[in-house]
């Protein structure tokens, strides 16, 4: 709806005033920082002056003043913090005080309330609000309502009234582009001058277009854990990264972002969003990989499969003799069977009977089989395997102790009626180093029979694997069973550690009591979630079982065909159903419809979700003779895109091994990256990338290397190939050797 020329006025006026506002407030905390930073420096020196070097002799008085001061100085620092926060959110206001207005009137009122809303609140020193932050409780009805009747929830109950305008600016260097009034829902008009821009290096915060059915999805605290599922570009990783903001925003006094931690499917895709929560005013969130996290607690474990690897074994040539087994191996220990298997194991563990034996020293008994095995089966029966394990250890260590003082005293006696030494010192030192001797074959044998060995433990499982699956009632073909036996046997013996076996070695680890507990952990946001398999989800529960959760993905974009979620029905069986809930959203931002179009007719079921009408090019698919062909194109079309104003172009190949050959074409050529390992440094230049890497990225121009039938010919290859088409914001270019892939056609 256009704006007359005398609302302008009264727009820009009040812009003006704003503004004015947003730098007073700023000119004050400028004041107050330095102020903050010269009495640090002040407390430091009065520090030095009155208290002195810290010690002992200088008596308790002493030591209590020297922490008093050092309280004084971590207060300071946090004060400092907090107005430093304050200043680079005024700074950020200046160029853009806002973005929105709606008009509400609410119920049993007489004045119509203009309420303004930016990033952040601004109060003037009357307590009134000028602007609204974005996650404020009124703010919703932006994102909710259309003209007419609404209604926001407030700690002092639900607030009925009625919005009589919406209107939407664009402000950039403290100036207004452009504003527009819309009757209906934040509509394509912004979305589409956002979607058309090219990409950059980094996510952008989404507030400004965040639409119905995202903000239900960020502001629903009714569930403990939270499923959003939602296809390709449908901002699903933007709701997670705004639903902290607003998470931390509304539970300010309670949370801070070291409580809240996000498991990205890599280092790459870590390094994307890193810049969205800054951009929202708040501190960055705990950013970590699953592998990441499972190599950390298995640190001691040696000859571990990178998730490259593994992604690379299976993309890769299919010839190897040991393939079909592998991926046998790898179906079998992603199954939600595998789960049961190993919880029946671990209960085997808990139940099965210890040989401890007396525990003696020269004939005396320090503490017999019978009282030990009252300290394991009774007193310590409440704790996990592993930490019962180690508190009887650390309980006969305690009972040896005075056994070994009696000792040496009377070692001492009998070294002195020898008549060999006459010094006492050196006495009591032979005296102690012959009891040493026999204390330490003690301690050994008590760590021997306390010991936890986490590979003896998982060899023992693969031993006797038919004896489990007999227990846990799983019916499986006996030849397979044999195979994938005999498989992983050789590889523990060979000290050659699958990924999903880490995966298996992780969980026993933390169900015997083996990974410290995470309680500061208060929100997990788990992002394509649909390739972690159930094993890894039970691992998330168990790490973090009081922790709120928020899991994000697309069943459509599993790439791993043999590791991955299967169904959501798994992880909410897992997270218990009464404190679950599933969202979907049913919108798609990314790409143009061309491209989506294209994209959805990979997958072999039909996708009905929407998607903004956003129109481009049409996908080209070209066919060459060889690759040097290919090689020659891509050269010819990234000079053209780059004239064409595209700053981001992927060109995204099946495996690693593929992507180097690219790479070593290009680079001579044209200004090119690559990215083969999770922490390879991510540009949105050119680059060169496989496609299990690129999941959760996006670039304006796509191009698919080699899209053959003999690259991509069955099932296993659809889901890969529809992730990497949905990368692609407005050009989708797909080369291929000799034949298109029939998954194509």
């Amino acid at each position: 709806m256009s704006i007359n020329k005398s609302e302008w006025l009264v727009e820009i006026e009040w812009l003006d005033k704003i503004l004015r506002e947003v730098k007073r407030q700023l000119e004050e905390k400028r004041n107050s920082r330095d102020n903050f930073r010269k009495d640090a420096i002040e407390a430091q020196r009065e520090l030095w002056e009155d208290v002195g070097a810290v010690s002992v002799e200088n008596g308790l008085q002493h030591v209590v003043d020297f922490m008093q001061f050092i309280n004084t100085m971590k207060i300071q620092k946090r004060s400092h913090e907090f107005e430093r926060k304050l200043v680079d959110k005024y700074e950020n206001m200046i160029s853009s005080p806002y973005f929105a207005r709606m008009d509400f009137k609410e119920e049993g009122e007489e004045k119509v309330e203009k309420c303004y809303i930016g990033i952040s609140n601004l109060i003037n020193e009357d307590f009134d609000f000028l602007i609204y932050d974005w996650r404020a409780p009124i703010s919703s009805m932006y994102y909710d309502y259309e003209i007419g009747d609404a209604y926001y929830k407030c700690p002092e109950g639900i607030i009925n009234g009625k919005i009589s305008m919406k209107r939407q600016y664009k402000i950039s260097n403290g100036k207004i582009d452009y504003m527009f009034d819309s009757n209906i829902k934040i509509d394509d008009e912004v979305l589409q001058d956002i979607l058309s821009k090219s990409s950059d290096n980094k996510m952008k915060a989404i507030i400004t277009t965040i639409q119905k059915e995202q903000n239900k999805a960020i502001r629903n605290e009714k569930y403990k854990n939270l499923i959003v599922q939602g296809p390709a570009g449908s901002g699903k990783t933007s709701v997670a990264l705004h639903r902290i903001a607003y998470l931390l925003y509304k539970h300010r006094d309670i949370i801070t972002s070291k409580n809240i931690v996000i498991f990205s499917p890599n280092n790459i895709f870590n390094d994307y969003i890193s810049s969205v929560l800054p951009q929202l005013g708040e501190d960055n969130m705990l950013q970590t990989t699953f592998k990441e996290y499972m190599h950390k607690v298995l640190e001691d474990v040696d000859g571990k499969e990178d998730y490259c690897e593994m992604m690379e074994n299976i993309f890769g040539d299919k010839s190897e003799i040991l393939y079909d087994v592998r991926i046998k191996s790898l179906k079998f220990k992603s199954s939600v069977e595998f789960v049961d298997l190993l919880k029946v194991y671990i209960e085997h563990l808990k139940k099965m009977s210890r040989d401890f034996g007396d525990i003696t020293l020269r004939g005396e008994v320090i503490i017999s089989e019978v009282e030990i095995q009252e300290l394991f089966y009774n007193d310590y029966k409440n704790l996990p395997l592993k930490r019962k394990l180690e508190k009887l250890k650390q309980r006969i260590l305690y009972l040896i102790e005075p056994y070994e003082k009696r000792l040496v005293d009377k070692t001492v006696e009998e070294v002195q009626k020898s008549g060999e030494y006459l010094e006492k010192n050196e006495i009591i030192k032979v005296s102690k180093a012959l009891v040493g001797g026999e204390i330490k074959a003690i301690v050994n044998e008590v760590e021997e029979k306390t010991k936890f060995d986490l590979m003896d433990c998982y060899k023992t499982f693969y031993e006797k694997l038919e004896d489990f699956l007999k227990i846990a009632n799983i019916k499986y073909d006996n030849e397979s069973i044999r195979k994938i036996k005999r498989y992983t046997l050789e590889n523990l013996k060979a000290k050659k550690i699958n990924y999903e076996d880490q995966i298996a070695l992780l969980f026993i680890k933390g169900a015997v009591g083996g990974i410290p507990k995470t309680e500061e952990v208060k929100y997990v946001i788990i992002d394509e979630a649909q390739d972690y398999s159930p094993l890894q989800y039970e691992i998330f529960n168990q790490l973090f079982n009081k922790a709120n959760k928020t899991i994000l993905g697309d069943i459509s974009q599993s790439i791993n065909p043999y590791m991955n979620v299967g169904s959501y029905n798994n992880v909410v069986n897992i997270l218990k159903a009464e404190d679950t809930s599933i969202i979907n959203l049913t919108k798609s931002y990314r790409s143009t419809m061309e491209i989506t179009k294209f994209s959805r007719k990979i997958l072999s079921a039909e996708i009905h979700d929407e998607y903004v009408e956003r129109s481009g090019e049409c996908p080209k698919l070209t066919g060459f003779l060889d690759e040097e062909a290919i090689n020659e194109r891509i050269v010819e079309e990234v000079k053209i895109h780059k004239d064409n104003g595209h700053n981001s172009i992927g060109i995204i190949t099946k495996n690693a091994c593929e992507a180097q050959r690219v790479y070593n074409y290009l680079k001579d050529r044209i200004n090119v990256k690559m990215i083969v390992s999770e922490d390879d440094e991510y540009t949105s230049d050119i680059l060169v990338i496989p496609a299990y890497l690129a999941k959760g990225l996006e670039f304006d121009v796509v191009m698919i290397y080699n899209a053959s039938d003999l690259r991509y010919k069955n099932a296993e290859d659809r889901l890969l190939l529809y992730t990497a088409c949905t990368r692609a914001l407005h050009t989708l270019d797909i080369f291929y050797l000799g034949n298109v892939s029939p998954l194509l056609k």
